[in-house]
């Protein structure tokens, strides 16, 4: 699956999903713009990183849609909206834990004065701080109409650490 980050405007980006056997999705405008690292972008990155299955790229892997993506084409919507759903359910744990470890990865990234608490592994969080200098390097350079492409791992047993 391939997921691009495309900045629409000073303030404003879109998320795009392809990938076979999946709907084409999208979500415009995109929630918590951030001119160095979008919410979506570190949402991905850390579900990736840390292999949650059940966040919301996980989801849409699945056939679902994370709760804010909706289907390219207006016939397919209501199906996968149904869909997503049920997957939205099934995995509210997953998608709560990526929250958790977002904020833990950015505060330490951003060198907060508050540091939450967490049971990942610092390791864990070296690289996902890692991973987020790499896009950011990217992002603030593109111009409006730029993007930036990523591709989610194939399906890997979930991993349970730092929960």
């Amino acid at each position: 699956m391939k997921v691009t980050f495309t900045r629409t405007g000073k303030w404003r980006y879109r998320v795009s999903v392809v990938g076979p056997g999946l709907e084409p999705m999208y979500m415009e405008p995109a929630a918590g713009y951030n001119e160095k690292l979008p919410h979506d972008a570190a949402h991905f990155i850390v579900e990736n990183e840390l292999c949650i299955r059940g966040g919301i790229f996980g989801q849409i892997a699945a056939g679902g849609t994370g709760g804010t993506f909706q289907a390219e084409e207006l016939k397919k919507r209501r199906k996968t909206r149904k869909r997503g759903k049920k997957l939205s359910t099934a995995n509210r744990d997953d998608a709560q834990f990526s929250e958790h470890a977002i904020y833990a990865a950015q505060s330490r990234w951003k060198q907060a004065q508050i540091q939450p608490d967490t049971k990942i592994p610092e390791s864990d969080i070296a690289r996902i701080c890692a991973r987020f200098d790499e896009f950011s390097s990217k992002w603030c350079n593109l111009p409006v109409g730029g993007s930036v492409t990523l591709e989610w791992r194939p399906s890997v047993k979930s991993k349970s650490k730092g929960r």
